[in-house]
């Protein structure tokens, strides 16, 4: 079974997908800046086209309805279902039942999604889904698991020291947790792209693969072994990608110093709102 299947949203006649067209129906009849589509089967692909503020704002829309709606947290995993199975693949290697324990945690995150306060919706409820999930079976991603070594190891601590507890800083959170939380400041401050970021990871679980060393090629993420694996999936060249997350990287490193005091971080978001620098490389 999928994810999908753990639902059955997939299925035209799932009781849980009727009950979330109509709830659709419903919300665009009451907020018109909701109606993008008519019918909620259309909403995936308009996501897939539409410009990012007029994405976020529809499902923050979405997002607040869960507080008091089930049939919102039912259209919201509806629309998740593409990342969610993306996340149990990842994870496959952990769990016989990792679609039922992806569905089930996809599930509670999107009922939590009105308590969410970032811009990228969501990828903040899928990584969070990966991350609880990886977490009830005791251990990490590939990618999670290289990023802790390298969190360990090197200079690069500062990246998930700069996004760390600062209300309790004797708190103690999972190294790959703080990075996941520092990408989405990252991501929202201009400092890194999303695709930089999935490139970065898909790296990171590469170089875990072929088990790169830590001292060579950027913490192991831009050794030639770990970038090529990774250009088996990548329309560009394995140079290209090795130059695009050594820059990616570059800006990580500048901006987890920006993070360390509020008057820096400040500075930082006003010199880069709009993010020209991103991807730029």
């Amino acid at each position: 079974m999928s994810v999908a299947d753990q639902f059955g949203l997939d299925d035209p006649a799932s009781p849980l997908l009727a009950e979330a067209r109509e709830g659709w129906e419903r919300w665009c009849a009451v907020d018109p800046c909701l109606a993008v589509v008519d019918d909620l089967a259309d909403l995936r692909e308009w996501t897939r086209q539409a410009d990012v503020a007029n994405k976020a704002a529809v499902l923050r829309t979405l997002a607040t309805l869960t507080a008091t709606d089930r049939s919102a947290v039912a259209a919201l995993v509806w629309l998740l279902i593409p990342g969610g199975c993306r996340v149990a693949e990842a994870l496959s290697d952990l769990s016989p039942d990792i679609d039922a324990l992806v569905a089930s945690e996809l599930w509670l995150q999107a009922a939590q999604a009105h308590r969410l306060r970032t811009p990228w919706l969501a990828r903040a409820l899928l990584n969070a889904t990966r991350r609880e999930v990886a977490a009830s079976l005791g251990v990490g991603s590939r990618a999670d698991r290289h990023w802790a070594r390298v969190l360990l190891a090197d200079d690069l601590t500062t990246l998930a020291s700069g996004a760390g507890d600062r209300e309790s800083p004797e708190a103690e959170v999972a190294p790959e947790v703080e990075l996941g939380e520092f990408f989405d400041e990252a991501v929202r401050d201009h400092a890194i792209a999303e695709d930089e970021v999935r490139l970065l990871c898909e790296l990171a679980a590469s170089a875990e693969t072929v088990g790169a060393p830590l001292h060579r090629g950027r913490l192991g993420l831009t050794t030639p072994a770990a970038v090529e694996l990774v250009a088996h999936d990548h329309p560009e060249a394995a140079r290209t990608l090795r130059r695009r997350a050594a820059h990616a990287l570059d800006r990580l490193k500048t901006y987890a110093a920006a993070c360390t005091d509020d008057i820096s971080l400040d500075r930082w978001r006003a010199d880069h709102q709009g993010g020209d620098e991103v991807g730029a490389a």
